[in-house]
């Protein structure tokens, strides 16, 4: 399977709405190895992990021995060794997305209340706790809404190219615009943008639902899950052009240097097929990307899980660590 060049590490997890599960929370596998051969290993030990699965790990040299693991409501410090964790004390959390290190700080979406939470493994404590109410330009109309929380759907802090802390959110106004259709209450797409937590400055993207940022090859790469694509941007956010994927796109991993990115596609929910014009059932699968070409390259169907939710390149020690949990 020569499109697959490096043994990758694939999070999933079940459907979180009942209407849209086939698997029952037993028969999911969140945390699975997929080797370059093209063979499928989960990874045990987080079989019973989340109340759907596992969102998001993390990991840095400065703790070596360690994995940082989102199961959406709470992030757990495992240690690899004795497999003990502790729970990290981040006060009030929800829908947990991306966690990332950003220099020597573990960021965490908190996208259920719109935060962007910086933790420090070092003294084990919350370093910076960014709101984004400042950034809301639009207000629901009725009082009762403004109970409403997750207006702005924050699902990752990034750092952009001029070492800036970002933000990846779904709705840049704060507002969560609804329509009613084939009787399912669906959110309408387009209002998805950056926000420069430093700087205060809004991006307005068009994008539709997005995920998974990465700085690539002096651009920046967006999965637009709800259009089935990746748009390219530049480093002063003008679209430079659009991969079709046909998919809903979350997770992506990639090699520069080997010229190739992993994207992780979910499989159409139940309640999508009439709406989203797919033609047929597609499967949860990891896609291979030529970098220059911008072409997809192959795919492989993944296994034992709902939805994808992260795709990370293992090296030959964070492969060892994983095979041990095995």
């Amino acid at each position: 399977m020569g499109f697959i060049k490096h043994d990758l590490l694939v999070l999933g997890s079940q459907n979180a709405k009942e209407q849209d599960q086939k698997l029952t929370r037993e028969q999911v596998r969140p945390v699975q190895i997929l080797y370059r051969d093209g063979s499928i290993k989960p990874v045990n030990f987080f079989n019973s992990w989340g109340e759907v699965g596992v969102s998001s790990i993390a990991w840095d040299s400065r703790y070596a021995d360690e994995f940082f693991v989102s199961e959406n409501e709470e992030i757990r410090r495992l240690n690899v060794a004795s497999r003990s964790f502790k729970t990290l004390d981040i006060g009030k959390v929800g829908d947990i997305h991306d966690i990332h290190f950003l220099d020597d700080i573990l960021w965490i979406s908190n996208t259920e209340h719109d935060e962007a939470i910086g933790f420090s493994p070092e003294t084990n404590k919350v370093k910076e706790r960014i709101s984004l109410a400042s950034f809301r330009t639009e207000y629901e109309k009725c009082d009762d809404l403004e109970k409403v929380i997750d207006r702005f759907h924050c699902n990752q802090i990034f750092l952009n190219y001029k070492n800036q802390k970002c933000a990846l959110i779904h709705h840049v106004s704060g507002w969560q615009y609804y329509r009613i259709l084939f009787e399912a209450l669906v959110k309408q797409q387009g209002d998805g943008g950056v926000l420069n937590l430093d700087t205060q400055e809004v991006f307005p993207l068009k994008l539709q639902s997005p995920h998974s940022v990465r700085l690539i090859n002096g651009n920046y790469w967006i999965q637009d899950s709800g259009d089935r694509s990746v748009k390219i941007f530049d480093q002063k956010w003008n679209l430079m052009s659009t991969i079709e994927l046909g998919g809903f796109g979350r997770g992506m991993a990639f090699s520069e240097k080997d010229n190739v990115g992993y994207i992780g596609l979910s499989a159409t929910r139940k309640r999508y097929l009439k709406v989203i014009p797919t033609g047929k059932y597609l499967h949860n699968r990891v896609v291979a990307v030529d970098l220059d070409k911008q072409q997809v390259s192959g795919e492989v169907v993944i296994p034992n899980i709902e939805q994808v939710d992260n795709v990370y390149i293992l090296d030959n020690e964070m492969l060892s660590k994983f095979e041990s949990l095995s």
